[in-house]
């Protein structure tokens, strides 16, 4: 499983509809269009729709990484039952 770790340090199992609500989510707060967050990840603006509308079956790991450094957040897998801790919220760590 993969997760999410945004700006807001919200921590939570996501499944691939609610990154994509995320991800428009947080264009929007940075101003950005959908063509613009399609260019700054070199991807196609009908991707980055497909996503945000919970539409796209799959996405590979590296698309999602470059639309994520995009919008400035990260991806962060740890785990699987690893509780969250103070650790895991600080800035840079593993």
């Amino acid at each position: 499983m993969w997760q999410l770790l945004s700006a807001l340090t919200n921590i939570s199992v996501m499944t691939l509809t609610e990154v994509g609500i995320e991800v428009a989510r947080a264009r929007r707060a940075r101003g950005l269009s959908q063509s613009d967050l399609a260019r700054a990840s070199a991807l196609s603006r009908q991707t980055i729709s497909a996503l945000e509308r919970g539409a796209i079956p799959d996405i590979g790991v590296r698309k999602l990484i470059r639309i994520l450094e995009a919008l400035d957040l990260d991806f962060l897998l740890r785990p699987a039952g690893h509780s969250v801790t103070l650790d895991d919220l600080r800035p840079g760590s593993p």
